[in-house]
Order: structure tokens, then sequence, then C-alpha cells
């Protein structure tokens, strides 16, 4: 008897699956004192199994610690960058600083499971990037983009959970008749 409930639950589990997911944005790039760019209605999966890893990819003008930008995702702080504090945000730039628009700098933060998932619940993110007032030449913002990547939870289709399900279904109504015997 224990092998078939354990034989149903294996079967029931396996009507789930997992795909890594990767919600990409940008690039933008924005001009102005101090601009703020907004990227709204990013299309997420609602559920995830993972951890997410935000990848981002900045150039601009960032080289001082009053040239800054403040990353948020729906009103949860990621922190600050490029402002030589390594302490104060979730990403690993080398030194948290930036370079005066000479490249590209690409720096990972890590965005707990179960931070993330209520962050998706609803379908959508939304990314906000507030730049210090500092920020005022040679391109402002010149590049911004990046990836958000996690694993989602998505349903097996209905032809393979069937395929699933119905060995368990046989095996319960197998029970069933070995209990009223």
């Amino acid at each position: 008897m224990k092998k078939k409930i354990g034989l149903l639950l294996a079967c029931l589990i396996m009507s789930i699956n997992v795909n890594a997911a990767v919600i990409n944005f940008g690039p933008v790039s924005a001009g102005g004192s101090g601009p703020d760019i907004s990227i709204n209605n990013l299309v997420t999966p609602t559920a995830t199994t993972s951890d997410a890893t935000m990848t981002l990819n900045l150039n601009g003008d960032f080289n001082s610690s009053s040239e800054y930008v403040d990353i948020s995702i729906d009103g949860f702080s990621l922190g600050r960058v490029f402002d030589n504090v390594t302490t104060n945000d979730a990403f690993n730039f080398s030194g948290d600083s930036g370079n005066q628009a000479t490249s590209t700098l690409t720096g990972t933060a890590i965005i707990s499971q179960a931070v993330f998932a209520g962050l998706i619940s609803d379908g959508f993110l939304n990314l906000f990037f507030a730049t210090s007032p500092n920020v005022d030449c040679c391109g402002v913002v010149k590049h911004l983009s990046g990836t958000i990547t996690f694993n989602e939870v998505s349903a097996v289709p209905l032809p393979a959970a069937l395929f699933m399900f119905a060995p368990a279904l046989l095996g319960l109504m197998g029970l069933r008749r070995k209990f009223k015997a």
C-alpha cells in the first residue's frame, strides 16, 4: 500500500514542470540632468521556484560619489550603484564605481525567491532607475539594459498530465476495491 501511495505522489509531482525564464529589458538611454528611467509592465510568469538573478548593463555619466543610480523593482529597492560604497546595494559591480561613460559596466544582483515571488505574483514587473542630479554630461545614460532570470513553475500540458495522472487514479481505485473486500 505504501508503494502505491508513493507512486501516486510521484505521478502528481511530475505533473508540474519547472522551466528557466528570462525577462529582457532595454536597451534604453536618457538625457538631461539626473534623468529617471522607468521600464513598465514587463510580462512575467506568476510563480517561481528559485532566486532571481538580475544582470544590469550600464554606461553613462557615473564617476563619483555624487553620480549614482538608485534601482528598484515594483518599489523593492536593490540599492544605490556607482557611489563607491559596496555595502548599500545588491549588485557586484567592481568597487561600485562608475567610469564616466568610457565603457558599459555589468553587474548582477540576487533577489531571494520569497521576495521575487511576491513581485511577480500579478504577472508584471516595473523597473525604476533614478539617477542623481549630478548625472548631467557625457551622454548621461548612454545604455541601460539587462535580464532577470529565474525558474518558473508551469503546469504540464493536459495530455501529458492526464497520461501521468491516469495510472495514479487507477491505483487509487484498486486500493478502494481492496479495502472494500
